[in-house]
């Protein structure tokens, strides 16, 4: 796919620079090339990127800047200088850049840069619709966010189009921890934006963590929780269904089960109910289930998970199964030190060490939601029968 950039520079010379740099990534083509004296007042509505030399202070340029940025319909800005100091490129930060870059500019370190543009959403819509999913916990402590975030990574490196990943712990989501990430926006700003969602404006509110895979941070703050209620994340999650610009959306609920949580789960395709084999763990997961049966939300395809699993534990998979009287679909390993490590370091394990045990059994769950059966998921499924049937 190719990234679109207009060119604004201060001489020939480093227009002829700038050029060669764009040409020489995978996907950079220059769609128009302007002298800074004849800045146009609005950016070509045609470009992804905008490519901007920054020779000095300039008051009139810095509003400019200002001003294109506060538009989300406006493509981002890649700002170059020849020289850069800490104070030039907090100043850039503030004014809204997406990216900065000092002369010489190194290809890798450029590639890297257009892998994190979001993607043109007309340019993703895939064939199949978007299936929501959503994952549960059934207390706290069991990694429900842990299984969402691996997972979510693992589906987006299928390349089978676009994923989004939304944290509705609203309280306490900790996602963005998991990534390492500090996006500018969160589920708030999209809240309070719902009347104004277009195509373009998603671009600007979701974080890109990589080329497939896009994150939806909770709110920072406790009290922005109450913006997130079930009527307002409604129309949310029915226009991106709608667009069909993702081709899984996965909804990390915590251990939550309030309003917002059943919203979701009412649209959901997929639910995940992620336990461990610990007794308190496992009596919550039983009544858990069994409101949810009691609310009628067994229309979604279901699917108990066991996270930490430790197969010489005292329980077994038949135990579990017996105890809960459904079906187990599957279980992920037990490696605290990997896992915590992962976490701390703000890596998916699933990036961080692909081949691990416990990646293996994540790329099960993976492959269960896309619908791709391997010889490794035939192997080890649990069975394909529903979680509520008895």
């Amino acid at each position: 796919m190719a990234i679109t950039f207009c060119l604004y520079y201060s001489s020939p010379e480093t227009r002829d620079y700038l050029t060669k740099v764009v040409q020489a990534s995978r996907q950079g083509t220059l769609l128009e090339a302007l002298p800074l004296a004849q800045l146009p007042d609005k950016v070509n509505s045609g470009a992804n990127a905008v490519f901007l030399e920054y020779p000095g202070e300039d008051r009139v340029l810095d509003a400019w800047i200002r001003r294109t940025t506060a538009d989300h319909r406006n493509p981002p800005i890649f700002l170059y200088f020849q020289e850069i100091t800490t104070e030039q490129l907090w100043k850039a930060l503030r004014l809204g850049v997406k990216e900065c870059f000092v002369f010489p500019i190194r290809p890798e370190e450029f590639q890297e840069a257009l892998d994190r543009l979001p993607v043109l959403p007309a340019e993703l819509g895939p064939a199949e619709p978007t299936r929501l999913t959503a994952f549960l916990g059934c207390k706290g402590g069991v990694g429900t966010t842990f299984v969402a975030v691996n997972t979510a990574y693992l589906l987006a490196q299928e390349s089978q189009g676009q994923v989004l990943l939304v944290d509705l712990d609203l309280r306490y989501g900790q996602m963005v921890h998991f990534f390492d990430v500090k996006p500018q926006y969160t589920l708030v700003e999209v809240i309070e934006n719902a009347e104004n969602l277009d195509r373009s404006y998603l671009q600007s509110l979701f974080y890109q963590y990589d080329k497939n895979l896009q994150l939806l941070p909770a709110p920072l703050r406790l009290e922005d929780a109450e913006v997130v209620t079930a009527e307002r994340l409604d129309p949310v999650l029915r226009y991106l269904k709608k667009l069909r610009i993702f081709s899984h959306i996965l909804v990390d609920l915590g251990q939550n089960l309030d309003e917002p949580a059943l919203k979701v789960l009412e649209m959901a395709e997929n639910l995940i109910v992620v336990a461990n084999q610990s007794i308190p763990a496992l009596s919550n997961a039983k009544k858990l289930l069994d409101l949810l049966e009691l609310l009628g939300l067994e229309s979604a395809t279901f699917g108990l998970w066991l996270n930490a699993w430790q197969k010489h534990g005292d329980l077994s998979v038949e135990d579990v199964s017996a105890f809960l009287g459904r079906e187990v679909r599957g279980t992920i390993g037990h490696a605290p030190r990997e896992v915590t490590r992962s976490i701390n370091e703000g890596q998916p394990l699933t990036r961080q060490e692909p081949g691990h045990a416990v990646c293996r059994d994540l790329k099960l769950l993976a492959a269960q939601l896309s619908g791709r059966e391997t010889p490794e998921s035939k192997a080890s499924r649990w069975g394909l029968l529903k979680l509520f049937r008895r």
